[in-house]
């Protein structure tokens, strides 16, 4: 018999993020089984529920606590809390065979424990000679012996992006998961008609959704006339209430006034101005939403030396900070200087940070990725429909942004265990319990700079060298 017609997919649930994980595992194991070479022979993957009689070789996929099968291979204190176990072992009853044990206490985690499989496992298990790893033999023979178990070290792994240069909701939000990324925070002047869609398919594969809007800011910050505030506050209320609100939104994010370089506008603190306007505006929407999510993208730019305002802060409003210094926070890694001084500057300031908010709600915002041309950028002049672009339109934007992901690539070869380092001290410092988001405009493929900025929040304790090694691995990561 074929080893490609001697493999069956078993599962406890095709429901959620379990389904998702199927799904996974049926497409990338299917592709290295479901063909035989240079003939036209066409195989199905038998995917049967647990109690099915075992084949040759299986992989079993389910939560810890609905599979008889796992539990009999896999003890319970080896899987770590919020984490996922994967074994690969000798099938018991069918010498020559295998048997892939997959799960985790929930289905976000038994999804994370298929990414494992697939994306770290299958590739190194293929076979090699003296020059070559040959993909295609390693079903030709039982797979190799394996056991991992593995949990995030950060809660929250977001990416922030613009709406607008998302061309491919579907594959952008499956690109997350793959990447065990948890939130998505999409800018927009204008919410999309297909928000519920986008929702409803993030959560699919276990990813919130916060929405971001404007709160008195414009690409000119000191433009704003700081009188008229009280007027922005009644403006972003009605906005959430009749546009966001409806939609039973995660949380939302905003920006405001303190993207600058300076202090004080015609006179008056920005740290100040700032910490009434966001508790006045904040307390508006709590009136009627207590419960509400609100995320505050302050850049430390305008208000480092005035953190006593700062502290003043609604505790409920979780402050996501952004342009704190050099690497992670730096746009430009490839041609900033990253000095052991200023890192170490860095690091203190990032304790300030955290020490501000001991419950949790500080988070920090990465940059050194691609953003938007600021010389050409088009605000957008009305609702529209995100992700769902033509094909041509897709490969257009791929073409004009791998250059710059090029340049991004190469100071992330030069920096990036700076940002390895800061965020396994984050880690360290706050036990996990933060949220981290990689900022940048990632349409286009699982760009490496961003595929291991999210395993630095996963495992920042493993050696830098290692982890570049696994996430360049990784097929689903785009090089420029």
């Amino acid at each position: 018999m074929q080893p490609n017609t001697t493999w069956k997919l078993i599962y406890n649930s095709f429901e959620g993020m379990q389904r998702r994980a199927v799904e996974l595992l049926h497409k990338q194991l299917g592709a290295r089984v479901l063909r035989d070479g240079n003939i036209y022979t066409l195989h199905v993957l038998p995917i049967e529920r647990e109690g099915a009689p075992l084949v040759q070789s299986n992989v079993v996929v389910g939560r810890y606590d609905q599979s008889p099968l796992i539990r009999a291979h896999i003890a319970r204190q080896d899987i770590p809390a919020g984490g996922y176990a994967v074994r690969v072992m000798a099938n018991p009853e069918q010498p020559g065979g295998n048997l892939v044990l997959i799960t985790g206490g929930s289905g976000r985690e038994v999804f994370y424990g298929a990414t494992d499989f697939v994306f770290d496992y299958l590739p190194g298990a293929a076979p090699r000679n003296s020059s070559l790893l040959n993909s295609w033999d390693t079903f030709a023979r039982p797979l190799p012996d394996y056991f991992h178990a593995s949990a995030p070290a950060i809660r929250h792994r977001g990416v922030w992006t613009w709406g607008h240069p998302i061309n491919d909701y579907r594959e952008y939000i499956e690109n997350m998961a793959c990447m065990r990324l948890n939130q998505l925070t999409l800018w927009n002047d204008h919410l999309p008609l297909n928000a519920a869609d986008i929702i409803a398919y993030a959560h699919s594969y276990g990813i919130e959704v916060i929405w971001g809007f404007a709160w008195g800011w414009s690409t000119n910050c000191a433009r704003i006339d700081l009188d008229q505030l009280p007027a922005v506050t009644a403006q972003v209320a009605e906005n959430f209430r009749e546009v966001y609100a409806p939609l039973n939104v995660d949380g939302i994010y905003f920006q405001s006034f303190t993207e600058l370089h300076q202090e004080s506008i015609n006179g008056r603190l920005i740290a100040r101005e700032v910490t009434d306007f966001v508790n006045a505006t904040a307390a508006e929407l709590y009136r009627t939403h207590p419960e509400l999510k609100i995320q505050f993208g302050l850049h430390a730019t305008s208000v480092r030396n005035h953190l006593n305002e700062i502290a003043r802060i609604d505790p409920r409003v979780e402050i996501v900070w952004e342009d704190c210094g050099p690497a992670p926070y730096n746009h430009f890694l490839a041609y900033a200087e990253q000095d052991e001084a200023a890192f170490a500057g860095n690091v203190r300031f990032t304790d300030q940070m955290i020490d501000l908010r001991p419950d949790g709600k500080s988070a920090f915002a990465y940059k050194g990725h691609v953003g938007m041309d600021w010389t050409r950028f088009v605000h957008q002049s009305g609702p529209y429909i995100l992700g769902e672009a033509s094909r041509e339109l897709i490969e257009h934007d791929r073409r004009i942004v791998a250059p710059m992901w090029r340049m991004t690539q190469a100071g992330w070869l030069k920096y990036g265990e700076q940002t390895h380092r800061m965020t396994r001290h984050i880690a360290d410092k706050t036990g996990g319990d933060i949220s981290i988001c990689a900022v940048g405009r990632f349409a286009g493929g699982c760009w490496y700079p961003l595929a291991l900025t999210a395993q630095l929040l996963w495992d920042p304790r493993e050696a830098y060298a290692d982890v570049s090694a696994r996430v360049a691995g990784r097929s689903y990561v785009t090089f420029a």
